[in-house]
């Protein structure tokens, strides 16, 4: 045991199976300092370093990547930081996960963090300050799930961490775009990187990014679902109507369209960025190829449900959307960028055939909606 005011580590092993386990370190402050404990290392780590090695011609003195992923609490983005780690970990990176502290570890996908590989290092703190994980270490790739602005510790260390990178992908959101007056119509196209950006948030970080010279990708997702979620109100509005029975209010004529993406396809996007060689840094939309409209929506739901729903389009100018989980104009994204400048492929799921497990995940997560602003915006378009 020490004394003193200096941070410590506990490291934890969270056992996935007699196998394997996943180093989870949570760091805190020295008032409870202890020993850390040393985990050694597994076979299976061993072997990753040996193929990624022999892949790059056997050098003996060849090292593997090193890639840290700065996750959120959870919310819209919450899954990506699992899935980004089990991609990048299977090609040979020394993955470290930085989580924020704030998580819920009972709730997905924090609760599977045990089962992902070896080289995958779980380290648990309080982003609002400046984690030693950051500040005393270099990585190769940076992945940042969590950052909304330039003026906190952790981002102030990460404009200048970030030169060093050799690429910085930047998980911001498509909800930055303040699109022009005319944009919004129902045949208008997809949201462009082009468009003006509002002045705040993840915006202020892209350009700080920027302009301290750093290699950013900076990806623009919108509503992400997919396995191991940790939210679930986009699809949920849809199917919690059709079970009770309830009538759908979908403001407008329905044909606006949702970018739908699965977090599977938003990871590979990350997993693209960070291992092409093609294009070069910017901003790149995250979406799919695919997407649907409001209306069609409810249609798919309803299919895997076998009910036909009951959809009602109605003018929102008055009485506003409820608790449509979609904008009332159309406000969607394509990944043109992407798969033109980086190779990407586009995402490979698809929401007709993911709705499917999803009713599935629906029905066990025993889900109950509530449905009195629906009444209101019904009774006033009765």
């Amino acid at each position: 045991f020490f004394s003193g005011s200096m941070k410590f580590l506990l490291t934890i092993l969270a056992f996935a199976n007699v196998a394997a386990f996943v180093p989870i370190t949570i760091e805190t402050p020295a008032a409870l300092s202890r020993t850390a404990l040393e985990a050694s290392k597994s076979s299976r780590k061993q072997a990753k370093r040996a193929a990624w090695v022999e892949s790059r011609g056997g050098a003996a003195k060849a090292s593997a990547p090193s890639s840290l992923i700065i996750q959120n609490k959870g919310g819209g983005h919450g899954e990506l930081g699992y899935h980004v780690a089990s991609k990048l970990s299977n090609l040979g990176h020394d993955v470290t996960i930085l989580q924020d502290e704030s998580y819920d570890s009972s709730k997905e996908p924090f609760k599977s963090y045990a089962s992902l590989p070896d080289n995958v290092n779980v380290v648990v703190s309080d982003l609002a300050s400046l984690p030693s994980t950051v500040s005393s270490t270099a990585y190769d790739y940076i992945i940042d799930n969590y950052s909304k602005s330039p003026d906190t510790p952790l981002s102030t260390t990460l404009l200048e961490k970030g030169k060093s990178a050799k690429k910085y992908v930047y998980v911001s959101s498509a909800g930055i775009y303040d699109p022009p007056k005319e944009h919004g119509g129902d045949e208008s196209g997809p949201l462009k990187e082009a468009f003006p950006v509002k002045s705040k948030g993840q915006a202020l970080f892209e350009d700080a990014l920027f302009s301290s010279s750093v290699p950013l990708y900076a990806l623009r997702p919108q509503y992400i679902y997919g396995p191991l979620a940790n939210k679930h109100s986009y699809i949920d509005w849809y199917m919690t109507r059709i079970k009770e029975g309830k009538p759908l209010p979908i403001p407008g004529s329905g044909k606006q369209m949702a970018s739908l993406s699965n977090a599977k396809d938003v990871a590979s996007l990350i997993e693209c960025c960070v291992t092409t060689e093609k294009g070069s840094p910017g901003v790149y939309n995250c979406g799919v190829s695919k997407v649907w409209g409001y209306n069609e929506v409810a249609e798919l739901c309803g299919e895997v449900m076998g009910v036909k729903p009951n959809i009602v389009n109605y003018d929102s100018k008055d009485v506003g959307k409820g608790d449509f989980p979609f904008r009332e104009n159309n406000f969607h994204v394509l990944p043109e960028k992407a798969v033109e400048e980086l190779g990407w492929n586009g995402g490979d799921c698809d929401l007709k055939d993911d709705l499917k497990w999803y009713y599935e995940d629906f029905k066990e997560r025993n889900v109950k909606g509530k449905f009195e602003k629906d009444e209101e915006i019904l009774a006033v378009n009765a």
